[in-house]
């Protein structure tokens, strides 16, 4: 190891002598006052730098490896030698919620969340696109590049607090002008129909069931294109009720009544956030707030 070192990588060693000492990463970043994802970050870069694993969970809890005392002990001796640095918070994204969902998703809880958090606004609101994998949902959250992501599965991960929040009512449109229906469908005409849907066919999260789709002519994540292709074709679309009845006055469009469960995927929506004793009290506010709505 160098005899001179950075302040940043002072900070790593505080924090692995204090995981040393706590056994846990959540107890570290109360005891430093750090994010939850800054005790991460620095663990991460010292299993890469040593390619070692650290610390392993097991029935006893979270113990270091034979090398992670072995370190433990140089770095004690190293950091006694140093200048000594504080560990300083994370100030990144303090003055900004960021939000990471699809953006079909987006549409209903962004303004839903600005809802209940506009009398108390303190935070400039930023919508991310979602990952792809559970592994980038999960870096996401853990490397505080998000505040909370909504999807319609939970983000499995030790560290990440999830909520099923709601489900979602359904409405089928079509043009007004559709020569084959005037205000009803029927079960049968519904998978005799070509269909716009929502999501894209070679995507993980497409709410459509892989068992139906072959009737799927056309599909996006944006429900401006899906409505746009609804009113110029006699495509029929499945869509939020609450995005049709905020969108349908902007389109030649019509909604059917229909008495037959729609091949969407259950969607239950859930929110995801890192369980970070150290956030900051308003954001912690907005998330439980957030968890109320409907």
């Amino acid at each position: 190891m160098h005899l001179k070192l950075s302040k940043a990588d002072i900070a790593r060693i505080l924090i692995f002598n204090t995981v040393m000492e706590t056994k846990s990463m959540t107890q570290t970043a109360h005891a430093l006052n750090i994010s939850h994802s800054s005790v991460y970050m620095a663990i991460k870069k010292l299993r890469v730098l040593y390619n070692d694993e650290l610390f392993v969970h097991d029935k006893k809890g979270f113990l270091p490896t034979e090398f992670a005392k072995r370190l433990h002990t140089e770095m004690l001796g190293l950091h006694n030698s140093q200048p000594k640095v504080q560990a300083s918070a994370d100030s990144s994204h303090r003055t900004h919620f960021i939000f990471s969902c699809a953006p079909h998703l987006a549409a209903t809880v962004i303004p839903l969340t600005y809802q209940v958090m506009q009398e108390t606004l303190s935070f400039s609101l930023e919508h991310k696109p979602l990952p792809d994998t559970p592994e980038a949902k999960i870096e996401l959250l853990l490397n505080n590049k998000a505040d909370v992501i909504f999807d319609y599965a939970p983000v499995q991960h030790d560290d990440i607090y999830f909520k099923r929040l709601f489900t979602e009512d359904y409405a089928i449109v079509c043009r007004k002008e559709h020569p084959r229906f005037s205000d009803s469908i029927s079960l049968k005409e519904f998978y005799q129909e070509k269909q716009a849907a929502v999501g894209c066919l070679s995507r993980f999260d497409n709410l459509i069931q892989e068992s139906n789709t072959d009737n799927v002519f056309f599909s996006s994540h944006y429900y401006l294109v899906l409505l746009s292709m609804v009113e110029v074709s006699d495509i029929i679309c499945v869509i939020p009720v609450n995005i049709y009845l905020k969108l349908h006055a902007s389109f030649n469009i019509k909604s059917l009544s229909y008495r037959f469960k729609v091949n969407t995927k259950k969607t239950y929506l859930y929110i995801n956030y890192l369980k970070d004793p150290t956030r900051i009290k308003d954001k912690d506010v907005l998330l439980k707030k957030i968890e109320k709505m409907h």
